[in-house]
């Protein structure tokens, strides 16, 4: 509940902050928006790191959480680290992305997703699916390159916790 607090107030945060006083090409932002999402699907299917690497901001601020406890990095290169001794344990990585949402800053240089993946996962005879995994990031442009600043990952719990 408290990642769907944050992701909230961050999402506001760019929503009221954004503003534009040049003519942007919006389709044109949003395809690009999308093509670092493929290109971080693609990363993992191809355990490419360098791929990887230009999914994310080189700056030093961003926040990636994830769905295991220990899974809080704060800075690129430990995320980058962690993926590689993950994509040396296995063998098969393949991810079905579905219902993106993509919404953009009227400046054209940030954007929010949301996105629900299958991870299917396969350490030798080992396979594992991971179903439903609920992706949502923030995106800035700067230089001219999309990199994603923040992004958390989780599992939903089953059934209804809190009755409303």
């Amino acid at each position: 509940m408290r990642g769907i607090i944050v992701t909230f107030l961050i999402s506001s945060l760019f929503i009221f902050s954004c503003s534009s006083e040049e003519k942007i090409d919006m389709n044109a932002v949003h395809n690009e928006v999308l093509s670092v999402l493929e290109n971080y699907q693609n990363a993992h299917e191809t355990q490419n790191i360098e791929i990887l690497r230009n999914c994310f901001s080189p700056k030093p601020d961003i926040i990636i959480l994830g769905t295991d406890e220990k899974e809080l990095w704060v800075d690129r290169e430990s995320l980058l680290n962690e993926q590689e001794r993950f994509y040396n344990t296995v063998d098969e990585v393949k991810l079905s992305p579905r219902d993106k949402i993509v919404k953009m800053c009227p400046s054209g240089k940030s954007a929010w997703f949301y996105m629900r993946v299958n991870w299917f996962v396969k350490s030798g005879d080992e396979k594992s699916m991971f179903e439903n995994i609920r992706t949502t990031g923030v995106m800035n442009k700067e230089n001219d390159q999309w990199g994603i600043v923040m992004m958390h990952t989780s599992m939903p719990v089953k059934g209804q916790i809190v009755q409303y």
